[in-house]
């Protein structure tokens, strides 16, 4: 009987202490279960942390650039290109074709200003239509009224030239076709003989071809000489569609049959106007 009960308590010991083995290695997997758990809600909640961090980042980020961006614009947009009347120092602080003249842009020589820009100046008679007081009939098979605005000067060839009949204040006007500025009018005298026939020009700028409606470019009082080449400065620039040429006093020739009562004829190789098209 006493072996038998130590035997019962051996098997007894035994089968506890496989319990408590189980049991510990149980509560050593759940303790290690939660303290698994506890780190990654952890893990999760840092994560969470960070990302909401570097959203409020960027998001200040952004918020600043784009207020930022009206100060850059206003910046872009009061940078501009010189022009044309804006206070210089010298000529790079100047738009093209233009020189800094007195503390201020202006258009070179060559050059006429419209809409603060520097254009080139050409001659708007060339081909233009031409109509006039009246035409020497007895030397031209046609007009000729075109003659004036054809670009060829020192003319040998007498047809070739503008020539009115001879009244007492003969002229000429050249429809330029649209709205232009005019700088200067040139004319250009016959090269044989005859010369002092041109005398007392005035020149006219019009959106009208009446002379009354019309300004004063410039005058030539003369008389010229045989192949005189007068240029006529405009006091100022004027807008026109019209230009008109005309001899504004009595001929001062005597002996002249011609002549006349005064009588003049407006001969003339060539009439250039300067000045752009607006």
């Amino acid at each position: 009987m006493d072996s038998f009960g130590v035997l019962n308590r051996i098997t007894f010991c035994q089968a506890n202490g496989k319990r408590w083995i189980f049991i510990s290695v149980l509560g050593f997997v759940f303790i290690l279960g939660l303290a698994i758990l506890i780190s990654s809600i952890a893990y999760l909640h840092n994560y969470n942390k960070d990302e909401n961090v570097q959203e409020s980042t960027v998001s200040s980020q952004h918020a600043s650039l784009k207020h930022a961006a009206p100060k850059s614009l206003e910046r872009t947009s009061a940078f501009r290109k010189p022009s044309v009347g804006d206070r210089c120092s010298s000529n790079v602080n100047c738009p093209d074709n233009a020189v800094c003249d007195g503390g201020t842009c202006a258009c070179n020589g060559t050059y006429l200003v419209s809409g603060k820009v520097c254009h080139n100046v050409t001659n708007l008679a060339l081909g233009k239509t031409v109509f006039a007081s009246s035409n020497f009939f007895g030397a031209y098979t046609n007009k000729g009224w075109q003659n004036v605005v054809d670009g060829r000067t020192r003319v040998a060839d007498f047809n070739l030239l503008f020539h009115t009949s001879f009244e007492l204040y003969p002229w000429l006007t050249v429809t330029l076709g649209r709205l232009s500025i005019v700088k200067s009018i040139t004319i250009y005298n016959r090269i044989h003989g005859n010369g002092r026939w041109l005398h007392d020009v005035e020149t006219r700028v019009g959106n009208s071809s009446d002379w009354a409606q019309m300004s004063t470019c410039g005058t030539f009082v003369g008389p010229s000489m045989t192949g005189g080449v007068h240029i006529m400065e405009c006091r100022k620039l004027l807008y026109g569609m019209f230009v008109t040429v005309k001899i504004v006093k009595p001929n001062h020739i005597t002996g002249d049959p011609n002549a006349s009562g005064g009588r003049n004829c407006l001969v003339l190789e060539e009439v250039v106007i300067a000045g752009i098209v607006v």
